[in-house]
């Protein structure tokens, strides 16, 4: 493969947008799929669809079943499909259609953590070894043979910002392994083991809801999970929302309070810091903020 190979890529948001720049530079980038209409583009994420503008690229909004995608693949006629945080799945005859291959960069260490969310499925899990997955596309769900995979590392008092930022520069990097590996035919795949799959659902803001009869660690860890730029960790409290966004460590039951998941133990709304009773331990909130309804 060299430079002059057409590619059409397929992606969203921030991980899109740094793998183009990439694709750009090491491939002929030919044309640019974007979701549809996509409320986070440009204001949470960098815009997959005004990059192409930006270098006048050929771009679609489309999801993976519409007539239009396929004919939009049958007039560029792309030799490989790259795809990043496209969140449609492609049909077997999408898939047949380049002649290198389709290719998809997963943002977790597959087989686990097939499907949506990734990333905020395994802080949620409480894991520390995380990392991106390039694979073959099949018509299965992040199932097809992998071709490369990166990881970081994620400590407990770090959260999903602090991954993201750890992972964008691996888009790159592992876009720039496997295209060269496809250019000087050194190109070699493992098929994922079952075994060790695992797979989850989309999460949406209401999955950010704090049950406090919890033990104190899970309840940390979707703190870190859905922490900004996602929606955040809440609850109902006195008749509004209580949004919690940081947790700086963990505190045993002062030996004077009897405790109830729940209450706070240390502070009040108009001040700086909280602390809260959970199943086991009370959490020390350093960054939270209370919307009254």
């Amino acid at each position: 493969m060299n430079k002059d190979v057409r590619v059409l890529f397929l992606g969203n948001h921030t991980v899109g947008v740094r793998t183009i720049n990439v694709l750009r530079q090491h491939a002929n980038l030919i044309g640019i799929v974007a979701h549809p209409d996509d409320p986070e583009d440009g204001i949470s994420y960098e815009s997959v669809y005004a990059s192409a503008l930006k270098y006048n690229i050929p771009v679609l909004r489309s999801t993976g079943k519409d007539q239009a995608l396929e004919e939009f693949i049958n007039r560029l006629q792309p030799a490989l499909m790259w795809i990043a945080d496209y969140r449609y799945l492609l049909p077997r005859k999408l898939i047949d259609l380049p002649s290198l291959g389709v290719v998809n960069l997963h943002p977790s260490l597959l087989p686990k953590y097939r499907g949506r969310a990734p990333v905020n499925w395994a802080i949620l899990n409480g894991e520390s070894l995380l990392g991106l997955t390039a694979h073959w596309v099949e018509e299965a769900m992040d199932s097809g043979n992998i071709l490369a995979q990166e990881t970081y590392h994620l400590s407990q008092s770090e959260d999903v910002s602090h991954a993201l930022q750890k992972l964008y520069p691996l888009y790159e990097s592992i876009t720039i392994k496997v295209l060269n590996d496809i250019k000087f035919n050194t190109i070699s795949s493992t098929r994922q083991d079952e075994s060790y799959s695992s797979s989850f659902p989309r999460r949406t803001p209401k999955d950010g809801f704090i049950n406090w009869n919890q033990p104190a660690c899970k309840v940390w860890n979707l703190v870190r999970a859905v922490a900004p730029p996602y929606p955040g960790a809440y609850c109902n409290w006195n008749g509004g929302i209580l949004k919690i966004l940081k947790i700086s460590r963990l505190v045993e039951f002062p030996n004077h309070i009897t405790p109830v998941p729940g209450n706070i133990i240390c502070g009040r709304l108009t001040d700086k810091e909280l602390v809260i009773c959970c199943q086991d331990k009370a959490i020390h909130v350093s960054k939270f903020f209370y919307e009254p309804l």
